[in-house]
């Protein structure tokens, strides 16, 4: 693997260890999204993080939890993963966003309350405007 490094220096943006969630942040014709986020080193910080999340409401009675991570190794490897619970690409567009952003050692998972009606590509960009929102709202 090659290690990557950042061309930008201190742009890195690093969330704080307390982990950040907000609910209903965006409603598009009844759907709900929801997010949450917290700085993680490794392993045991993402599988304690969903395990923590999924029992949170409304994270736990969420039709779709798609989320992607961004997390830098101690030898300096960019370690990238995403899952988008069947909402399909959802994950992509979270993981761009983190890229977008510069964020690292970070999970990101998006929330989505399905309303009723069928948003076709417009949930697309319902997940990128909340991305937008959470990493806003990471401080470094």
């Amino acid at each position: 693997m090659e290690i990557q490094i950042s061309l930008w220096f201190d742009d890195r943006k690093i969330p704080e260890k307390n982990k950040i969630t907000a609910n209903d942040v965006l409603i598009d014709r009844g759907s709900r999204y929801g997010y949450a986020f917290t700085q993680v080193t490794w392993k045991e910080g993402l599988k304690n993080f969903l395990n923590e999340i999924r029992s949170i409401k409304p994270f736990d009675s969420a039709d779709h939890c798609s989320y992607a991570f961004r997390i830098r190794s101690s030898e300096g490897l960019l370690i990238e993963w995403k899952w988008d619970d069947w909402e399909t690409w959802a994950w992509l567009c979270i993981l761009r966003e983190l890229k977008r952003g510069n964020a690292e050692q970070v999970i990101l998972i998006i929330s989505r309350h399905f309303g009723g009606i069928y948003l076709q590509n417009d949930r697309y960009m319902n997940i990128v405007q909340v991305s937008r929102m959470a990493i806003s709202n990471m401080k470094s």
